[in-house]
């Protein structure tokens, strides 16, 4: 009876430890590198910052897809892990940036271009040591010049324009301020309530060729600042504000808005598969395969139009006889049969027969 009940207790305990095992297995938390990274001001001066990062996020930056790192007070639930150990964003950032930039924009248009937490671009200091240009502090919206701008929330303006264009509206029932800079043509003053999807701006770049974009010293060195299209930056911050944080820093002072958007808006997981590394790998051999194949299956068909064709000889002409030298011209020494009663023989031509003398009737005198 103890051993029964040592043996029933012995296999509670390890299943209690299995479960444990894959509680923390489920939660295991993703890797995050700390160490001192070079920062590029808008004065080309380079400054060592002391961070932590997911290195190496599979995401999207304006339109390219490549491994970045983000700051790692993003929530580890916005990321995934590819069969590489590769990180890479979560399918659900997509589901909520999609639904927000639909509301911007007001139609399934334009693209999103840069993510909350994201490493922004690398540039190149006065001493040619390169480093990045900040952290990012919103997502970015990309669509063309003078598309209207619309609310994605309910709230009251708290900004309606600066030198960077912003726009901001606090909603209540969020607690939360979203600001919409590089607007253009705003058409909403300060201190007015708008409604979700109401107009409040139109698409442009005010600001964003402002600070180092525009340095002098930055021209004179060949650097151009790669964005090129008009966007719309969002940010989001807990409580109400009048300005946007500071333009690239080097450290996050916004919130990350994913949560709350995703509540505010509806979004739920549409299912999809997350764009990895180890996908893009994957599609990029297959299209290689598919191109070399291409190529041999041409390279085969030009060979076999540059082999000459051997000329056939030409095959002689068939004589067909239907007569046979020394027979009648009907064929093969055959009458055609017309009756039963054997043909007369026709009388040679220009013969004449002489008349009896006995039969003619006598000569009168």
């Amino acid at each position: 009876m103890k051993k029964n009940v040592f043996f029933v207790l012995l296999a509670l305990m390890l299943l209690v430890c299995s479960l444990c095992a894959a509680e923390t297995a489920g939660n295991e938390e993703l890797p995050v590198t700390t160490e001192y990274r070079w920062f590029v001001n808008q004065y080309r001066n380079v400054r060592t910052v002391k961070v932590s990062y997911y290195d190496n996020v599979y995401a999207n930056n304006h339109g390219t897809y490549g491994l970045t790192p983000f700051a790692s007070t993003v929530p580890a639930e916005y990321f995934v892990m590819d069969e590489n150990g590769m990180l890479a964003v979560a399918p659900i950032v997509n589901d909520i940036t999609d639904a927000m930039r639909i509301r911007l924009f007001g139609a399934d248009i334009g693209e999103t271009a840069l993510l909350y937490g994201q490493y922004c671009e690398r540039i190149r200091g006065k001493k040619g040591r390169v480093g990045f240009s900040g952290i990012h502090e919103g997502i970015d919206f990309v669509s063309f010049k003078g598309l209207p701008i619309h609310s994605i929330l309910d709230g009251v303006v708290t900004k309606a324009g600066d030198s960077n264009g912003t726009v901001g509206v606090y909603n209540e029932e969020y607690d939360i301020t979203l600001l919409y800079l590089h607007c253009q043509k705003i058409s909403v003053k300060r201190g007015m309530e708008v409604k979700a999807g109401d107009i409040i701006a139109q698409e442009g770049g005010k600001g964003i060729y402002a600070g180092y974009e525009n340095n002098v010293n930055y021209a004179k060195a060949g650097i151009v600042h790669v964005h090129t299209s008009h966007y719309t930056h969002v940010e989001m911050r807990k409580g109400r504000h009048t300005s946007s944080n500071k333009y690239r820093n080097t450290k996050l002072e916004s919130d990350c808005p994913y949560e709350v958007m995703q509540k505010a808006l509806g979004v739920t997981d549409s299912g999809r598969e997350p764009v990895t590394e180890a996908a893009a790998l994957e599609a990029e051999r297959l299209r290689l395969e598919a191109e070399a194949a291409a190529r041999a299956e041409a390279a085969a068909a030009q060979a076999a139009m540059a082999t000459p064709v051997p000329t056939p000889e030409p095959t002689p002409e068939i004589l067909i006889v239907d007569q046979v030298p020394g027979t009648p011209a009907e064929g093969y020494g055959f009458d055609p049969i017309t009756s039963a009663e054997p043909s007369p023989t026709p009388a040679p031509e220009g013969t004449s027969q002489p008349p009896v003398e006995g039969t003619l009737p006598p000569t009168s005198i």
